[in-house]
């Protein structure tokens, strides 16, 4: 049993000198954390702000026709996330200002459950409009195949279900003692609510590189750089990695995992936001350019094209162009002045040639306005 002291007016158990070093390194770090989530909150505002005047400005009649589902799907997430990023600062206030009066009051203050249950629907909110992002552009990239997303889908289901049972734990199960990280129950299932997402991710990632290399070897006009730009904002390959790294730090306890939540929670919300603004921008491939079988006729149309009108150009540039048309012209003559001296073309004249030549001309101009 140990003994109360009294610490600035307040009772505060006796405690060693190593248990207070590590409740002030946990006060520390729930501290950098609300600075750090503003940090990368702010960041996530200006992706926003640019991407939301990138699709503004595309006022074309094209982009009408555009589905508006990812606009208003970057539109949710990011009022979900202001939402839990106002959770994460009331929670601060609370524990520094409103019970920190001493650093025990500070560290052994428990949060309310209307806020846990709000921070819990975020978070699940969050995930479906992410992993939607992620699985509709795998669908869009596959011409749209849903055998290639069944396995995100199921992944992104269970998920769900996996963060409702932390919510319920965390909420309204026994809250953990001041000196608990971690409760074991929610350790494990938190375990498997980011092995289902990354999962998912993983799964949405390779498919999309895979398709863009694939894509991109028929097409064979990409530059290295924007292929590699094109993977990493198309697959959102950042932030599966940002997850691995997550993982792990759960796995172990990690009290500094928390600062790398706080990134993959940033970038939960920007990597869509930065796919969704580059399609809307029309930076991204069309949506039928996907099939190999487009692209392929594509290029044999082109070449086809491209050939048709070279020897069309070389058929007519002769009547288009003045200074070609008199070499034309004088040797048309000369043939009549030949034919003539021969008397094998009597009714020919030089005058009705020209009147022909120019008849060609006006005709192969009409045809091509």
């Amino acid at each position: 049993m140990t003994a109360a002291i009294t610490y600035l007016g307040t009772a505060t158990p006796e405690l060693t000198d190593s248990q207070i070093k590590e409740i002030f390194a946990n006060l520390d770090v729930a501290f950098n954390d609300v600075m750090l989530n503003a940090f990368f909150h702010g960041i996530y505002t200006g992706v926003v702000a640019v991407t939301l005047w990138a699709v503004a400005s595309r006022n074309n009649f094209q982009d009408y026709r555009r589905p508006h589902f990812p606009v208003f799907t970057i539109l949710l997430l990011y009022i979900v996330a202001t939402v839990g990023f106002c959770c994460v600062w009331a929670g601060a206030i609370s524990t520094f200002i409103s019970d920190g009066e001493s650093f025990w009051t500070a560290y052994s203050v428990s949060p309310k459950t209307s806020m846990l249950l709000t921070a819990g629907i975020v978070a699940t909110l969050s995930t479906v409009l992410a992993d939607a992002t992620s699985i509709w552009r795998c669908w869009i990239v596959w011409g749209r195949s849903w055998g290639v997303v069944l396995v995100p889908i199921a992944c992104t289901t269970l998920g769900i279900a996996s963060r409702g049972i932390v919510t319920y734990y965390t909420t309204f199960g026994s809250h953990p003692s001041p000196q608990a990280l971690y409760l074991e129950n929610i350790v494990s299932w938190s375990l498997l609510y980011s092995s289902l997402i990354l999962a998912t991710l993983l799964w949405c990632t390779i498919l999309i590189i895979y398709r863009i290399l694939r894509v991109g070897r028929v097409a064979g006009r990409v530059r290295v750089y924007q292929r590699v730009i094109e993977m990493l904002v198309e697959s959102a390959s950042l932030y599966s990695v940002v997850l691995v790294v997550l993982l792990v730090m759960e796995a172990r306890n990690e009290l500094t995992g928390t600062f790398v939540e706080d990134l993959a929670i940033a970038m939960r919300g920007i990597m869509p936001t930065i796919l969704v603004g580059r399609v809307a921008a029309g930076h991204a491939r069309p949506d039928d350019s996907w099939n190999e079988s487009t692209v392929r006729s594509s290029l044999r149309f082109g070449n086809h094209s491209s050939s048709h009108n070279d020897t069309e150009m070389s058929v007519g540039s002769g009547w288009d162009t003045p200074s070609a048309v008199r070499p034309d012209l004088e040797e048309g003559l000369g043939d009549i002045t030949a034919v003539r001296v021969k008397g094998a073309s009597p009714t020919a004249s030089e005058h009705d040639y020209y009147a022909h030549v120019v008849g060609t001309s006006s005709s192969v101009d009409y045809s091509v306005v």
